[in-house]
């Protein structure tokens, strides 16, 4: 695997930084810095997107969204992946309803022209189908997670995945949001956060969740957050955070 090199100032994207040097600085014309904004929708299921998105400090939900108008989160894009990566196979539509789960800094691309530029043998081809294997393997697991396991250990997974995005103990969710993102309703939510507050492991607020004993949830969490970090590594050989 080709040595990993410091990223540019003010951009902290792994996945980019994973790139050798001379190609990351031909990719580097083609990105634009944005400033994502909270639910926002950055792609909508099975329409075509313009757009890819290489998050830096925010975070990008994949939900499927059923007839009715419910949704659930399948997967989930940070600092480490791309939003939108089917673009790298030339698939410039996505299955799932994309949308801003954590605001913050992001590099966008032009889907075609990145498309364009893993038409081609070589590490940034390669590094990409890498990570859409990761993705779809961590949208497998979570069709798995959510059939299989309690509401409590999808939510202290949730929080964990979204911790890990926001770089802030202090999280803006609203318990409206969070059961929109596990598929419950909102009484289920309320339900499950009271007891990690008096366990110590959470504090809640107006529109916000402030994590106090991150080691806590993870012993709380199923052990799906860990096999998802465990397959980043496997497929991308660096370790997830």
């Amino acid at each position: 695997m080709a040595k990993t090199r410091p990223h540019a100032p003010l951009h902290a994207n792994r996945l980019l930084n994973l790139l050798p040097r001379d190609e990351y600085e031909r990719l580097r014309p083609k990105l634009r810095p944005v400033e994502l904004s909270h639910s926002q929708v950055l792609m909508r299921a099975q329409k075509p997107f313009e757009y890819v998105y290489f998050p830096a400090r925010a975070m990008v939900s994949a939900l499927t969204v059923m007839a009715d108008g419910a949704t659930i989160e399948v997967g989930c894009v940070g600092s480490e992946g791309l939003a939108g990566s089917s673009a790298v196979l030339g698939v410039l539509t996505s299955p799932h309803q994309n949308i801003v789960q954590v605001p913050g800094e992001a590099l966008r691309m032009d889907a075609g022209e990145l498309a364009q530029a893993c038409s081609c043998d070589g590490r940034l081809r390669q590094l990409m189908v890498q990570y859409h294997a990761f993705f779809f393997s961590q949208v497998s697991q979570s069709v798995a997670c959510n059939g299989l396991h309690s509401v409590s250990q999808r939510c202290c997974r949730w929080l964990l995945i979204t911790h890990n995005g926001a770089q802030s103990d202090r999280l803006p969710l609203t318990h409206e949001f969070l059961a929109m993102m596990l598929g419950v309703r909102r009484v289920s939510v309320t339900l499950v956060l009271q007891p990690l507050q008096e366990q110590g492991l959470i504090r809640g607020g107006r529109g916000t969740i402030t994590i106090l004993d991150r080691r806590g949830l993870e012993i709380a969490a199923c052990e799906c957050y860990q096999r998802v970090k465990d397959e980043y590594a496997r497929l991308l050989g660096v370790k997830d955070s």
